[in-house]
């Protein structure tokens, strides 16, 4: 049976209750009585909100404590970081260790998000032997073919963590929270703190690929450069493509200066009225949206302000060609110049050494 799971706190109530209600509207025949919660700060009012919600499908959510599991892992390990000033994200390795033990199958779903179609293929897909469902990004499988990126594990795949199926018996039977804790004990570079941790530390052999269409993120980018960004590295195919464009299930609003969160100004993406048909069904419907992003986090210095502008152009120039080729470029530069002071700093520090 398929349980469903956000972690939050109170910044984005108003997200995942808008999310819920796409999850609800579009996937009648959820089965168990519950949704859990984990909470990391829901203030009541909100807690109301989104109880009235669940209510109002027949359904109820379990609010579950896991900061006291993630306060002793930000303990031990100290330099793992929160994401945005909160340490809900990071629930998510040691999931296994908060919800309940009658859940074997649970779809963790972040809370920038629309759950815009059914899920139920993910509740009957065969994930024996697999412990954890992901989306991989075609980027990052292209980046590791091409050495840009390394895995501590070896995996030849980089997914997106916004959606994730965990098969908690698996994941339980492997040991996977000793692989995780392995992995934070190598302090290695997690800037994506749970993305990177997974990525690193959950082997492929115990990865189920799931459909592009369960953690849609693409859809920043113009709409005929759309298509060219995903086939690069042939890892999905023409007909996974076009059912993610015009069918996706969940959708996932990336931040940032991507501009593609609906309920920030300026929102570029191709999908916000999704976004926008089910939060006026929700008790957020009369609430404001929040100034445009790059108002209110302008990029600074010279490296962020290329990084908005190279955004900008994904996001509005109608040629893929033209702007692929302006991306490529930029990273070369980009890399070459980071080479270039990482071999300054180690010659200086070798200098400093020498007697």
């Amino acid at each position: 049976m398929l349980y469903i799971c956000y972690s939050i706190n109170d910044f984005f109530a108003r997200e995942a209750g808008i999310s819920l209600i796409g999850f609800f509207e579009n996937n009648p025949d959820y089965e168990p009585d519950e949704v859990f919660f984990l909470d990391y700060g829901i203030h009541p009012a909100n807690k109301d909100k989104l109880n009235g919600i669940a209510a109002h499908y027949g359904k109820r959510i379990s609010y579950l404590s896991a900061k006291p599991v993630t306060d002793v892992i930000k303990r031990h390990f100290p330099d793992l970081k929160g994401w945005r000033g909160s340490m809900a994200p990071n629930a998510k390795p040691f999931v296994d260790q908060i919800v309940p033990d009658y859940v074997e199958r649970l779809l963790f779903i972040d809370a920038d998000t629309i759950v815009a179609g059914s899920v139920a293929e993910l509740d009957a897909i065969d994930m024996s032997g697999k412990a954890l469902g992901v989306v991989p990004v075609n980027f990052g499988v292209e980046s590791i073919r091409k050495g840009h990126i390394r895995l501590e594990n070896g995996n030849q795949v980089y997914f997106n963590s916004g959606v994730l199926l965990f098969n908690l018996s698996v994941w339980r039977s492997e040991n996977c929270h000793q692989m995780i804790i392995d992995t934070l004990n190598k302090k290695i570079n997690l800037d994506w703190p749970d993305q990177n941790l997974l990525n690193n530390a959950i082997p492929e052999r115990i990865i189920k690929t799931l459909s592009l269409k369960f953690n849609y993120i693409s859809h920043h980018y113009h709409p005929l450069q759309e298509r060219g960004w995903l086939r690069i590295g042939h890892y999905y195919s023409d007909e996974e493509i076009e059912e993610a464009i015009n069918h996706p299930a969940i959708i996932h609003y990336i931040g940032g200066w991507v501009l593609a969160r609906p309920w920030y100004e300026h929102c570029r993406s191709s999908k916000s009225a999704e976004y926008f048909r089910y939060k006026a069904l929700s008790p957020w419907k009369e609430s404001p949206l929040f100034p445009a992003y790059e108002k209110t986090n302008p990029p600074q210095g010279f490296g962020q302000k290329a990084d908005y502008w190279l955004m900008k152009l994904q996001g509005e120039c109608p040629s893929f060609r033209i702007a692929h080729t302006i991306d490529i470029i930029y990273y070369f530069i980009k890399h070459k110049i980071e080479k270039m002071i990482v071999s300054i700093i180690s010659f200086l520090g070798q200098y400093k050494q020498k007697p």
